[in-house]
């Protein structure tokens, strides 16, 4: 009994003998290996330089693929994690029209009852993330990428301008016809099972048209910011030997079209347009396999 206990200890040991690697950044893995989340995308290296990726919970009713490609990988030795510079070049494409026009009478309830519809589209994507090593076992990444839409048909597609941020950043693309994001993050480990990870994105969509105050549009008096900006805190936990649980915040900042009253210089009341916040709390449990 003793020695099963004590065998038990040296393998867990093992397991976390060093840290998991840092996410989201520019590293592709060696062929074979491979992770997925609940909510993060499936990756499966078929070779040293490739990646493919897609969202299992989001490929049914919106197939889509992107593909990253290593285009400086340094050779890493064995359960040692990366070293210097690596930079990855992404690319993939989407068709959204499916599984927008299952959330019509949701997230676009007028469409529901009417004659506009959401025609087909192709969103193809393309971005470039640099990643490099600081101290032991930190990482430092930027990331630059952009999306487009290419309409197959009619189409009458409108902002949702939402309550939440997430929501319009999921849908600019299709909606607005664009979204590009400039972004970087860092991740810093805690001894061998907890990672820390601080990410700040800018996001900036398509016109977002004109706000609508009580069903009526007030036109370009009043028009919606394009710029989201977002910042993401969370927590890796290590669990058995590759797969880990995250835990986080997620904050976002952007123009829903919300106004207040304030006083100005000369002692009136006046109504101003202000920013809107939303804070949202983040959780997933990653599955991973070399």
């Amino acid at each position: 009994m003793k020695r099963a206990l004590l065998g038990l200890a040296l393998a867990s040991t093992a397991a976390f003998a060093t840290p998991r690697p840092a996410r989201d950044t520019a590293d592709v893995g060696n062929a074979g290996s491979y992770s997925v989340g609940i909510f993060n995308p499936l990756r499966i290296a078929f070779t040293d330089r490739v990646e493919l990726q897609a969202n299992p919970l989001l490929f049914f009713v919106a197939p889509h693929l992107d593909v990253r490609f290593a285009i400086l990988k340094p050779a890493v030795e064995a359960g040692k994690l990366p070293m210097g510079v690596r930079l990855t070049a992404e690319a993939g494409l989407l068709m959204p029209t499916l599984g927008m026009r299952l959330m019509k009478g949701f997230f676009f309830p007028s469409w529901a009852t009417s004659t506009n519809d959401i025609g087909f589209m192709l969103i193809p994507r393309v971005g470039l993330l640099v990643s490099g090593d600081f101290f032991q076992d930190d990482v430092l990444t930027f990331r630059i990428d952009g999306q487009m839409r290419i309409p197959m048909g009619p189409h009458s597609a409108t902002p949702l301008n939402s309550f939440l941020a997430p929501l319009e950043i999921l849908f600019a693309a299709p909606l607005t016809g664009f979204l590009g994001r400039f972004g970087g993050a860092y991740d810093h480990a805690f001894g061998d099972r907890l990672r820390l990870r601080g990410e700040v994105n800018l996001y900036v969509t398509g016109a977002q048209g004109n706000l609508s105050v009580a069903g009526t549009n007030v036109g370009p008096l009043a028009p919606i910011s394009p710029f989201i900006f977002t910042a993401h805190v969370g927590l890796d936990i290590a669990v058995f030997k590759y797969s880990r649980l995250t835990v986080g915040a997620l904050f976002a900042n952007y123009d829903q079209g919300a106004s207040e009253l304030k006083v100005n210089a000369d002692g009136f009341s006046e109504r101003v347009r202000v920013r809107s916040n939303n804070i949202l709390p983040t959780l997933d449990f990653i599955w991973a396999g070399f």
